[in-house]
């Protein structure tokens, strides 16, 4: 009865040179796409007026945007008093 398991040594090694280099190809592709975002296209965007003037206007006020909550911008405040009073008058609404 044959053997239905390959035969690992007979393999050509130069193909398993190509295989190996066919799996990090991808691997490659995505960091050069990561690096061109992070050193070619985020910088570019960074220079448009509208997106200078809101980084400037962060720095400004020293806000870090990577912290932002909503309940830390000024405008929040009028929503959650409108829908606490909303609440307040209908209790059984939406719920």
């Amino acid at each position: 009865m044959p053997s239905t398991t390959p035969d690992l040594s007979s393999e050509d090694p130069s193909k398993e040179k190509t295989h190996s280099r066919q799996r990090w190809v991808p691997f490659l592709l995505l960091v050069t796409g990561v690096c061109l975002l992070w050193l070619v296209v985020f910088p570019q965007i960074a220079t448009i007026p509208q997106v200078k003037a809101d980084i400037d206007f962060l720095e400004e006020k020293q806000i870090d945007p990577t912290a932002m909550f909503y309940s830390d911008l000024e405008t929040i405040e009028d929503t959650v008093q409108e829908v606490t009073d909303f609440h307040k008058e209908h209790p059984n609404a939406l719920w």
